[in-house]
């Protein structure tokens, strides 16, 4: 493990992402999406990802210099194109055009194509209900990225086609939900095998279709398993109308007829409660539940009820002045990309991992590394 302060991590990041060929603007939001994963615990949409998206600009994947257009809108909706921007970029402009039109129509879905990984979910959700709004959030992956197997299937046939919500709250954080519609993220089994960890049981299954927990058995052939398990069916199902709703009404890619490379097309939905009831009143009932709701006997004392999202918000508040712990693979990663620019490296208490930029390209074009 590797740990380095918070600001000083995302000055590496947005450094990097200028050397690649990002605007400060974009090269800083990116770095702040990134390092903010890391730091409410997200590690698998954190700065491991650094090394992928520049690999996406060398190969033309990625157009850093990009900017998304409106290509279509209504009163309440509109499609966007993303040209093939930073994710979190598109996102983020996607959102803040879903929420200036539903303070007008009182609802609004925007949907947007074209559009490289746009991060985790939980952070437009975060957003909009920051400015008293609600949403619902579906993304997918334009036919890419498939690593689900269907309920009773043994192959990859689906993304994670993550889902989110939220609602605004009086609370330390808003109320918001973010999961993927597998049983877990790749991102997560990704971070098990970085650490050298097993997975736990239940999460993939090997080429065969058999139970495992070694997480290298998903990159050998396997497949991550539908939400909920045993009654896997309904995580299946959400995954299937995430494609309808967030790949195919954009306009982008889905599983059978995807786009040229990966994409995280979505739909943002956007709802204003003051057109159902004061937003004061659903804040304070809320609250009131909320409060029922965590009043419960626990099953393990040590274990208390949270709201949803309420571990993001405690972990935010927590470890802003925290250093951030990375595994030694995720350091390697940013390592090798501050060389690949003949960037500074990272102050001599950080050890020198003794790895070369050449050689991780080399390793990566051969097969002995994943991308």
């Amino acid at each position: 493990m590797q740990e380095i302060r918070r600001d000083q991590l995302e000055d590496i990041c947005a450094t990097a992402l200028r050397a690649a060929g990002a605007s400060e603007g974009d090269a800083r939001l990116v770095a702040d999406h990134l390092v903010d994963n890391d730091t409410v615990g997200h590690h698998s949409h954190g700065v491991m990802r650094l090394r992928e998206y520049v690999d996406a600009i060398d190969r033309g994947e990625l157009i850093p210099s990009a900017r998304p257009r409106i290509v279509s809108e209504s009163a309440s909706t509109a499609r966007i194109d993303g040209g093939w921007a930073f994710g979190q970029v598109v996102a983020e402009f996607a959102s803040d055009l879903a929420i200036e039109k539903a303070r007008v129509t009182g609802t609004s879905s925007v949907t947007i194509r074209s559009v490289k990984h746009i991060g985790r979910l939980g952070r437009y959700a975060e957003k909009v209900a920051g400015s008293g709004m609600a949403s619902i959030i579906f993304t997918c992956g334009g036919g890419h990225g498939i690593n689900q197997a269907p309920f009773g299937g043994v192959e990859r046939k689906l993304s994670s086609n993550p889902v989110a919500m939220s609602f605004p709250s009086g609370l330390d954080g808003p109320y918001v939900m973010d999961m993927a519609t597998s049983v877990v993220a790749e991102g997560k089994v990704r971070m098990y095998r970085g650490r050298g960890l097993q997975t736990p049981s239940g999460w993939i299954i090997d080429s065969e279709g058999n139970p495992t927990t070694n997480p290298q058995d998903y990159y050998d052939g396997g497949a991550i398993l539908p939400l909920g398990r045993e009654e896997g069916h309904k995580g299946y199902a959400l995954a299937f109308m995430v494609e309808l709703f967030a790949g195919l009404l954009s306009g982008g890619g889905i599983p059978g007829d995807p786009t040229d490379s990966f994409s995280n097309e979505s739909m943002i939905i956007v709802l204003d409660p003051e057109r159902f009831v004061p937003l004061e009143e659903a804040r304070e009932r809320a609250s009131i539940m909320t409060d029922h709701i965590k009043s419960t006997r626990l099953r393990d004392e040590s274990r208390p009820i949270m709201y949803p999202g309420e571990i993001e918000a405690a972990a935010r508040a927590a470890n802003q002045e925290r250093p951030i712990e990375l595994a030694g693979s995720t350091w390697e990663g940013i390592v090798s990309v501050l060389r690949q620019f003949s960037l500074p490296e990272p102050p001599g208490d950080l050890p020198d991992l003794g790895i070369r930029v050449e050689e991780v390209l080399a390793a990566l074009d051969e097969g002995r590394l994943e991308r």
